[in-house]
């Protein structure tokens, strides 16, 4: 059965159009392809009984997903969850997006969050967390957080005055006349080296505030 998420993932953004029905979508052949909905997420909506009374509503559940298309190669379509898992690096290069795509991500700044969401969401079978994988990042995660403390005390600020979730870019902005360009230098560094350690572990800027 297809596998129900309550929101899209933090920092993804879809190239594909998004689709909308009012029956769970699951997994199907259309020769020579294997059509996989993913992302889905289901919503109640109350819309008027027809023939009924003037303020008479009914509940209806409809469904929000995106679908990829890919070459079958197998696999049992009744069994969601091994599909996905099958199929993993076709569904990431899907949501990937086209090298445009990519290019107007990348000029708003959103490009590595994305390619980082699209990983984590999509894992290699396989990739599950070990021990020695959660303890490298905890050690990321703390290392993020003393940069930042640090760049705040130096502007005079505290975590309370921060938004729940916010990225390099934003502290980067919120430095912008409050530090010097030496220290603004010193801290792009910095955080530069949290996105690649956060890369090279599959995660994305959303688990630091988790």
């Amino acid at each position: 059965m297809t596998e129900l998420i309550e929101a899209l993932p933090n920092g993804l953004v879809p190239p594909m159009n998004e689709n909308l029905g009012n029956e769970l979508p699951e997994v199907r052949i259309e020769m020579p392809e294997i059509v996989i909905p993913v992302l889905v997420r289901s919503e109640t909506m109350e819309i008027p009984v027809m023939g009924g009374e003037e303020d008479e509503t009914e509940e209806v559940v409809f469904y929000r997903y995106f679908e990829v298309r890919t070459a079958f190669d197998g696999g049992d379509i009744t069994d969601y969850a091994g599909i996905v898992s099958a199929y993993w690096k076709p569904i990431r290069e899907a949501f990937y997006g086209s090298p445009e795509f990519q290019a107007d991500l990348d000029y708003d700044h959103r490009l590595t969050a994305h390619i980082l969401a699209v990983k984590d969401t999509f894992r290699k079978p396989g990739q599950e967390t070990p021990p020695d994988g959660i303890a490298r990042w905890d050690s990321v995660k703390t290392a993020f957080w003393t940069i930042v403390d640090a760049a705040l005390q130096e502007m005079g600020m505290t975590r309370d005055q921060l938004p729940d979730y916010f990225n390099a870019e934003y502290m980067l902005e919120l430095a912008e006349g409050k530090l010097t360009k030496e220290k603004i230098a010193s801290l792009t560094s910095m955080l530069q080296m949290v996105s690649f350690d956060m890369l090279h572990n599959g995660r994305n800027w959303s688990e630091l505030f988790r």
